[in-house]
C-alpha cells in the first residue's frame, strides 16, 4: 500500500523528535497552531509583525497563539531569536528548557529558577496569574509550585479563571499540595477533555452533588464511620453512573435489604438494584407494580414464585 501526501501550495516540516516527546501533552490548539507558524514563511520571520493577523486567521486569540510559541519553544520544536529592541515586547522568548524538563511523563514542565525569573519578568499575564494564585491559595509559593502553575498555563494551555477556580476548589477541599492540583489538571484535560472554565465548573458542580449522594447513601448503610471495600465502592458507583439511579430507589432497596436480612448491606442491596436493572425498572412505579406481581404470582405459575423464594432464601443466609 503506498501513500501519497496531497501537498498543494504549502508543504509543512517540522522536527519529529521534540515533536513527538511533547505531542500528548499538546492540546488540539497548540497542535494546530504549530501547523499554522510552520506553514506562513512571513510570521516565522518576523513573529512580532505578523502574530496578530495570524491569530485572527487562525481563529484564535494573541494571548493563545503566544502561549502555543511558548509551549513549543520549551518543547525545543521551535527557537525564538530576538532583536535587542524586542526584548520589552515579545513575551514568549523563555529561555530554552533542559533536558530534564522533557524527562517527567505525564507531568508538567520543569522550569529552572532563571526560566521562571524571566517568565514573570516578561510576561504581565504569567506574574498576574501567580500572585492570583497565591491569594487564592493563600500563601506564597516555592519555585516548585510557580513552575507547576505556570506549566498548567503553557503547557496544558488553559486560561487563568480555569487553574484559579482549580486551586480554589483544592484548597476548600483540603488539598493544598500543588502537586494534586497538577494530577487532578493533566487528568480533567486528558481523560475528560475538560479544557475550558465553563466546562470544569460544571465538572465540579456535578462532582460535588455525586460526592454529596455518595456520602449520604454511606450514612443510610450505617458505613460512614469505616472505609469501603471495593466491592463497596465499585457497587456505588454503578448505581450512579451505570443504572442511573437516584436516592429515591436506592432508599427502596435499603428498605427491601432491611426487611429480608435485618441489617443494612450494600452487597445485598446491590443485588436488588441489579435486578431491577437488568429487568428494566428504572422507576418507583415501575419497581412497586413489580412488587405487587411478585406478591401475586402464587396462582398459575408456582414454579417461577418458589425458584424466586428460593433465591431469596439463599441470599439471606449468605449476607446473614
Amino acid at each position: 500500500m503506498k501513500l501519497t501526501f496531497n501537498y498543494g501550495q504549502q508543504v509543512v516540516v517540522l522536527p519529529l523528535e521534540p515533536l513527538l516527546a511533547r505531542a500528548e501533552q499538546a492540546t488540539k490548539r497548540d497542535l494546530k497552531l504549530l501547523l499554522v507558524l510552520a506553514a506562513d514563511a512571513r510570521v516565522r520571520e518576523d513573529y512580532t509583525a505578523e502574530a496578530d493577523r495570524i491569530a485572527a486567521e487562525a481563529g484564535v486569540t494573541r494571548a493563545q497563539l503566544d502561549q502555543a510559541l511558548s509551549f513549543w519553544q520549551g518543547a525545543g520544536v521551535i527557537d525564538v531569536e530576538r532583536g535587542e529592541e524586542e526584548v520589552d515586547q515579545v513575551t514568549t522568548a523563555e529561555p530554552k528548557p533542559t533536558a530534564k524538563t522533557l524527562e517527567r511523563a505525564h507531568t508538567l514542565p520543569d522550569y529552572t529558577s532563571e526560566q521562571l525569573s524571566h517568565l514573570l519578568e516578561t510576561r504581565t499575564e504569567a506574574k498576574s496569574l501567580i500572585d492570583a494564585a497565591q491569594q487564592t491559595c493563600g500563601r506564597m509559593f516555592t519555585t516548585m509550585e510557580v513552575s507547576i502553575v505556570l506549566g498548567m498555563l503553557d503547557a496544558l494551555g488553559l486560561e487563568e479563571e480555569y487553574i484559579l477556580t482549580l486551586l480554589a476548589w483544592c484548597t476548600e477541599h483540603g488539598k493544598k499540595s500543588l502537586r494534586y492540583a497538577e494530577k487532578m489538571a493533566i487528568s480533567l484535560c486528558d481523560e475528560e477533555e475538560i479544557r475550558d472554565a465553563e466546562a470544569l465548573n460544571r465538572y465540579l458542580r456535578e462532582r460535588e452533588a455525586k460526592e454529596g449522594v455518595i456520602s449520604r447513601l454511606r450514612t443510610m448503610f450505617g458505613a460512614d464511620a469505616r472505609s469501603l471495600t471495593q466491592k463497596e465502592k465499585n457497587a456505588i458507583t454503578r448505581w450512579l453512573d451505570s443504572f442511573g439511579y437516584g436516592e429515591e430507589i436506592i432508599s427502596r432497596a435499603y428498605e427491601m435489604t432491611v426487611n429480608a436480612i435485618a441489617k443494612p448491606s450494600i452487597l445485598y442491596a446491590d443485588s436488588i438494584l441489579t435486578r431491577w436493572h437488568s429487568e428494566g425498572l428504572t422507576t418507583l412505579d415501575a419497581i412497586d407494580a413489580d412488587a405487587r406481581a411478585r406478591g401475586e404470582g402464587t396462582g398459575g405459575s408456582t414454579s417461577s414464585f418458589d425458584t424466586d423464594e428460593y433465591f431469596e432464601d439463599a441470599l439471606k443466609r449468605s449476607y446473614s
